[in-house]
């Protein structure tokens, strides 16, 4: 089932690779994550190394804490992803005997190695951190070493290079003898706000630490002349030492942010090149980052499609049975909310976690670091105060000539509605009425009909700091480019379950449908769902493009079957899931409210896309293009009893409630 996430048996997995035999532990066992592969009767050679010489890491598991249930499935799959990294070594290890020079294996090897580590024990830890207290002292763990040599402690710090200053900006001296060359990196303590006195220390410490990763990667130029193909440098060098200060760079501006406002931008400073050693001494401080590649940056023109194109899709026939009601929590549009780069479910906790700008709807205070007591305490853009959930999707941008050669770049773009008639008055920013039943109701009461509604429903108006928040400029987050543009209309709606009544969600339930990743990790939680007005009985997993008069229209159905129990889950997806092809919850579920976003955009650009030059594009992870198959949403129920008791009542009579 899609959408789904059941535990493994314990069981191995063979992989061949050139001939050797890997056998590794994919499932949870007491050997899990101990990081040794054991390879039996299996030599690997390296270079300059003896050929039964094998990469050994610390082992985790066994430094874990008892690690509580609701993280257990997170923690395992994690575990079993060190010991698939430590397979892949050893793979390439066994493939590039006689390669390189002396320092082959640490340059091209074991570095990437311990910086895939560093993130996997970090997600470790994150995951244990949302229900118990954080481990501590994880990442000295993430060093590899090959066997028979010391056992990895640490990095070394480099020998024989100059002392960086204190700016953060590169003072290299270790340059490559046959080319000349040095990695420049942009300054960032001259890009800073004064620095309040509570942050100072750690800001100092996490500068100086951004001068000792340049020194090193400098020390490992210097050694691996010589040594890889063509991208050596770029893979092996240049796009670890990115992503370590990328990692310091947020951890200076969350210190700053602690305490006074967060400094912006600073992200776009993490990218470093090469320079000749000619250069002027000190011009590291201004060196752009690498010039963005727009085909790596996306999308292209194969991710649109023209909505007259796409086959009409077959509408489910009502059996009769089942919950056929539905209720509408009309909440404006996000110009009246706020929005932010955080993912409160995905990655809570993390500022800037979602890396894409984030546009809310209803919940005026959602952010990376809500509780469910800020959220219960929040004011709310929805019709009705006793609404106070916070309902979220990725933004969507116009693109222009020229958008793509600022994606190297930070800037500041203001949010546009896109149009320039978009309706206030909260009543008006329904659906057209072409949308089929399946797509969204047809059949809502006239607006001067009964509402079914408590008295509790009142129109709640945004408070002046959430709507000074929502026209303040909106960050360009790179990769992330061109124009944010609103939806000129939102539906917020409940829907019933063809098979069964529905039962009330818990309070601060979690939702989510989608996968931001979806290229990485394959359709099996791909949600994606696209239209145009006029059309909306065409759905397609591809950008529309809308013929003339009509706006184009996304769809997030979020899953609605709920295990009784938990509000969020280690995968934020076990907890709730879809229900099956025939509409039926899974064993040992039942059926809520199924919640769906429909957004609606006016006004867009109707270019056809040629190449990479396209109209529009999500927001997206810089890994995923921005294809349109990474379209998600997500939303924290956070509703009274009572109303939560009239939207059960609304859907399970067969009536269409709107407040």
């Amino acid at each position: 089932m899609r959408g789904a996430s059941r535990g493994r048996p314990f069981k191995p997995w063979l992989t061949l690779f050139g001939g050797i035999v890997l056998v590794l532990a994919t499932g949870p066992s007491p050997q899990q994550g101990a990081g040794v592969l054991r390879l039996s009767g299996v030599g690997l050679a390296a270079s300059g190394t003896s050929s039964a010489e094998t990469i050994v890491c610390p082992g985790v598991a066994d430094r874990l804490p008892a690690v509580p249930a609701a993280a257990r499935e997170e923690v395992d799959r994690n575990l079993a992803q060190l010991d698939k990294q430590i397979a892949e070594a050893n793979a390439r290890l066994a493939s590039s005997v006689g390669q390189g020079g002396p320092n082959f294996v640490r340059n091209a090897i074991l570095g990437p190695l311990e910086d895939k580590r560093v993130a996997t024990i970090n997600r470790i830890a994150t995951a244990i951190g949302r229900v118990a207290a954080r481990p501590g002292g994880l990442v000295a763990l993430a060093p590899c070493a090959l066997s028979g040599t010391a056992a990895p402690t640490g990095t070394a710090a480099p020998t024989g290079t100059a002392a960086p200053t204190e700016t953060g900006t590169a003072a290299p001296t270790a340059t490559a003898p046959a080319t000349g060359q040095k990695i420049v990196c942009p300054g960032v303590k001259n890009r800073l706000p004064a620095v309040p006195a509570a942050a100072r220390e750690e800001v100092d410490r996490n500068l100086a630490q951004l001068d000792k990763q340049i020194a090193e990667a400098n020390a490992r130029l210097a050694s691996s002349v010589g040594q890889g193909g063509p991208n050596f440098v770029r893979n092996a060098i240049l796009g670890p030492l990115e992503d370590k200060r990328a990692a310091a760079i947020d951890r200076i501006a969350i210190a700053i942010g602690r305490v006074a406002a967060r400094p912006p931008g600073l992200e776009s400073l993490a990218a470093c090149s090469l320079s000749r050693s000619g250069s002027t001494p000190g011009s590291s401080a201004t060196a752009a980052p690498k010039t963005a590649d727009p085909a790596a940056i996306g999308p292209a023109a194969e991710d649109f499609v023209d909505i007259r194109q796409v086959a009409r899709a077959e509408q489910r026939r009502s059996t009769g049975r089942g919950s056929r009601g539905t209720f509408l929590s009309r909440c404006g549009v996000p110009r009246e909310s706020h929005a932010n780069e955080d993912n409160l479910i995905i990655a809570p906790g993390v500022q800037d976690g979602a890396q894409q700008l984030v546009d809310y709807v209803g919940n005026t205070s959602a952010d990376a670091l809500s509780t469910n007591e800020s959220l219960a305490a929040s004011t709310t853009t929805c019709a009705n105060r006793a609404d106070q959930s916070a309902y979220f999707w990725p933004a969507l941008r116009t693109r222009s000539a020229g958008d793509l050669s600022a994606a190297s770049t930070s800037t500041t773009t203001p949010m546009t509605t896109g149009a320039e008639a978009a309706p206030t008055d909260p009543e008006a920013t329904d659906l057209p009425t072409d949308v089929p039943t399946d797509l969204g109701p047809t059949d809502l009461p006239p607006e001067s009909g009964a509402t079914d509604l408590p008295a509790e429903a009142l129109t709640a108006q945004p408070d002046a700091a959430s709507t000074a928040q929502a026209d303040r400029n909106r960050k360009t987050a790179e990769n992330n480019v061109g124009t944010p543009v609103a939806p000129v209309a939102v539906r917020i709606q409940y829907r019933g379950n063809p098979t069964s009544r529905v039962t009330a969600m818990p309070r601060f339930l979690r939702l989510f449908a989608g996968d931001p990743r979806a290229l990485t990790n394959g359709d099996d939680n791909v949600r994606a769902a696209w239209s145009c007005t006029g059309f909306t009985d065409r759905l397609t997993d591809k950008y529309p493009i809308c013929p003339s008069g009509s706006d184009l229209v996304r769809v997030h159905d979020m899953p609605s079957c709920w295990d009784g129990e938990n509000t969020d889950s280690a995968t934020h997806r076990a907890h709730l899931v879809f229900p099956g092809e025939d509409g039926a919850c899974p064993s040992g579920t039942r059926a809520v409210p199924q919640l769906r976003v429909t957004l609606v955009y006016g006004d867009l650009p109707t270019d056809r896309p040629q190449g990479t030059d396209v109209p529009f594009a999500l927001d997206s992870f810089a890994s995923e293009r921005h294809a349109p198959q990474t379209a998600h949403a997500g939303a924290v129920v956070v509703m009274s009893d009572r109303l939560m008791r009239t939207v059960v009542r609304c859907i399970n009579s067969g009536r269409n409630c709107f407040t």
